[in-house]
């Protein structure tokens, strides 16, 4: 005769909140935005530049991933620091071309220095939330303290 078990739930992975699934859907415009402006001509000048170009389509798609709410915090938190790398290593292709024309520049740096905030924001925001429940909960053992030395007395 079978015997009932008593089955756990799986401990549930912290999802995103609403402000850094906003963040990642800004990050998803503001890539769009940089693909199209930038992007997209570099490409006609020289072609091999979408090789470079592969990791940031993965990042762009793992962006889209987080903005619909799929994705956990640990898994926000790699993406975002791989985002910021990328951010990083983005620029300094843009340093090695030829010559760049004025827009393109300007573009560049609206773009690298909007995202750069977008994801320093999102990594922010990912430490606070993590942080919450730890002073919560010290706080709520020192309240429980406070509250058992006045019953001694």
């Amino acid at each position: 005769m079978p015997t009932s078990t008593h089955l756990h739930p799986s401990p549930a992975f912290p999802k995103l909140s609403r402000f850094g699934r906003a963040l990642a859907g800004a990050q998803v415009l503001k890539e769009t935005l940089s693909i199209i402006f930038l992007g997209l001509p570099l490409v006609k000048e020289a072609p091999l530049v979408l090789l470079s170009a592969l990791p940031g389509v993965v990042l762009y798609l793992l962006h889209w991933h987080l903005a619909l709410g799929r994705a956990g915090r640990v898994f926000a938190a790699v993406v975002w620091a791989l985002t910021l790398l990328d951010e990083l290593w983005g620029l300094f292709l843009f340093e090695e071309l030829d010559s760049p024309t004025r827009a393109q520049i300007r573009m560049l740096y609206w773009s690298y220095f909007l995202g750069l905030g977008i994801i320093l924001v999102a990594l922010a925001e990912l430490g606070w939330r993590w942080q919450a429940p730890r002073v919560k909960a010290r706080r709520n053992v020192h309240h429980q303290a406070v509250l058992a030395g006045r019953h001694r007395h």
